[in-house]
Order: structure tokens, then C-alpha cells, then sequence
């Protein structure tokens, strides 16, 4: 109401103090300086597994990024999933964030979130018959050249509806979907996907919840839909991973027919600050190319 107090401006980095590299500086160092003389082994991994991800698609392919519940680490899988093909392909790639009001991956990727998707989709449906020069207006992109699709919207389908529309102008769209499988946001994204990477704490609580989730989707007569999931555990507490059974927990959920890949624990994005992909953890970004290139090869089989 007019002449009410309102609270302080929120300035994106006003709540940042300092964002620590995924490596400290001696492993850093000694990585540097290691590659003088000879190509580590998880230098040799990440070039074939950045293979993968840069295979060619004839047709866009859409990656929703969902989790049985919140707190999985669903927003920073899919901001580095969508950051790793961004700087492993040629074409152009897009990250959309499919919550209905405050989703966090716009800012995460450092881009504005402003204009909300309510505001913005009429001009992009419209422009989706031309080419990227017609979005330029429209969407914002990082500085690894990630064009960002911000949140904004009560719609459940919007976000759908205008990822679908622009497939043809990119190649990749990775989709980070609202905290469970039930909404109508995320059931309408994961419908329109091609692949589903489907995120889960790196805790004992977590695997539990995603391998039930898993379970009832195969005891409901719905495993064929299975073929196009790939689990992520995400470790953001490094307590919560000391306390799982690692071997353990990757083969209750490979029981299921589903691929899993472990993301180490990486102080960069454990933040929850903005994701600056080049100080993320060597270790993280092997295995997060690995579950980019699980996804795409997914998803192209669709």
C-alpha cells in the first residue's frame, strides 16, 4: 500500500562474502604444475568424457533436472550440467528454470532474472520462427555464452510450453524443475523431456527417498519410463556422505535399471553462491561431464 515502509533492496551480491575454488590452492598448484610435464589421468577422462557431451543432435533435446524433495542440490546439478554443455559445444544451449515464482538458477549463473517467464514468453513464442539474433532482446546469457530462461510464472506450462518452442534454435535445453516429482511444473517438464536427471543428497536419506520414489514408479507399471532417468547424488554435506555407504548406495539404485553418478563434494558449489564453472573442483567436473554425457546420450535415444 502507498506510504508503507518496505524492506531493503536486495543486491545479488550484497549476501555474498566469499567464494572458495572447488580445489584449494595447493591442489591447484600442483595440478598446474603436473600439466607441464605430462596429462593427468583425470585431464585424459574429462577429454573422452567431453566427447560425449559434444556429440551432434539433429534436433533440440530437452534435460529436465528434478529431485524427490528439496534440499537435494537439484539447482546447482542442473546450473553445472547446463554450464559443462555451454562450454563443451559449438551450438547455442539454454538453461531454463521452471520454478513458478523464486527459482535461485537465474542467479546462480550470475544472470538477471528480470523480466519474470509471464513477462517475457509471448515475445519469445513469437519470435521462435526466426533465429538467435530475434532473442537477443529477450534472454539474457552468461559469459561462457549460456543463454538463461528466467522463472516467473503461475502457469505450470509455460515453462514447457516455451522451451518446446524454442528446440529449434537450441540444441541442449537443461530444465531445472521446482523440489518433487508431483507438482504439475515438474511433471509437465519431465513429460516434455527427452532425458531426466534426477538428483539426490549424497546422504543415507536421500538415496532412501530417491530409491522409493524409483520403486514406485516400477511397481506402478510406469519402468519403461525409467529408460530415460539418470540419478545424480549431489554431495553438499561431506558429513552426510561420510555416513552413507557409498558402494552400497549406487547399487540399491542401479537395481533399478538407472545409471548413477557421484558428484564429489566441491566447497565452490556448496557456497550456494554464484557458479563461476572455472572454479569448480577438477574431481566435480569430471563426473558432472560424465552425467551431462549420461543424460544427452539419453536423451538422443528418445
Amino acid at each position: 500500500m502507498p506510504g508503507e515502509p518496505t524492506g531493503p533492496e536486495l543486491d545479488d551480491l550484497s549476501l555474498v562474502r566469499r567464494i572458495r575454488p572447488g580445489d584449494p590452492a595447493p591442489r591447484r598448484l600442483w595440478r598446474s604444475v603436473s600439466r607441464m610435464f605430462t596429462s593427468g589421468q583425470a585431464t585424459r577422462e574429462l577429454a573422452d568424457l567431453a566427447a560425449e557431451v559434444q556429440v551432434p543432435v539433429h534436433t533440440g533435446r530437452r534435460i529436465a533436472v528434478a529431485s524427490v524433495h528439496g534440499g537435494a542440490g537439484k539447482t546447482t546439478v542442473a546450473a553445472v550440467l547446463a554450464s559443462v554443455f555451454a562450454a563443451r559445444r559449438a551450438d547455442p544451449v539454454l538453461a531454463a528454470d521452471a520454478d513458478p515464482y523464486e527459482g535461485s538458477l537465474t542467479w546462480r549463473l550470475g544472470a538477471p532474472g528480470e523480466p519474470p517467464l509471464e513477462r517475457l514468453a509471448p515475445d519469445l513464442i513469437a519470435a521462435r520462427g526466426g533465429d538467435l539474433r530475434a532473442l537477443e532482446p529477450f534472454l539474457p546469457r552468461t559469459g561462457t555464452g549460456l543463454w538463461v530462461l528466467p522463472s516467473g510464472t503461475a502457469n505450470p506450462t509455460l515453462c514447457s510450453e516455451v522451451t518446446r518452442a524454442l528446440s529449434r534454435l537450441f540444441a541442449v535445453a537443461v530444465v531445472d524443475c521446482p523440489p518433487g516429482l508431483e507438482s504439475r511444473t515438474a511433471a509437465a517438464a519431465m513429460a516434455d523431456a527427452h532425458s531426466v536427471v534426477l538428483v539426490a543428497a549424497g546422504t543415507p536419506d536421500g538415496v532412501r527417498a530417491t530409491y522409493q520414489a524409483l520403486r514406485r514408479i516400477i511397481d506402478g507399471g510406469y519402468g519403461s519410463w525409467l529408460a530415460r532417468v539418470v540419478v545424480v547424488l549431489s554431495t553438499s554435506n561431506p558429513d552426510g556422505r561420510a555416513a552413507l555407504l557409498g558402494d552400497a548406495a549406487r547399487e540399491l539404485i542401479e537395481h533399478t535399471g538407472v545409471p548413477v553418478v557421484v558428484l564429489p563434494y566441491d566447497r565452490h558449489l556448496a557456497a550456494g553462491a554464484l557458479i563461476t564453472p572455472s572454479r569448480i573442483g577438477e574431481a566435480t567436473l569430471v563426473e558432472a561431464t560424465r552425467a551431462a554425457g549420461l543424460a544427452l546420450a539419453t536423451a538422443r535415444r528418445m
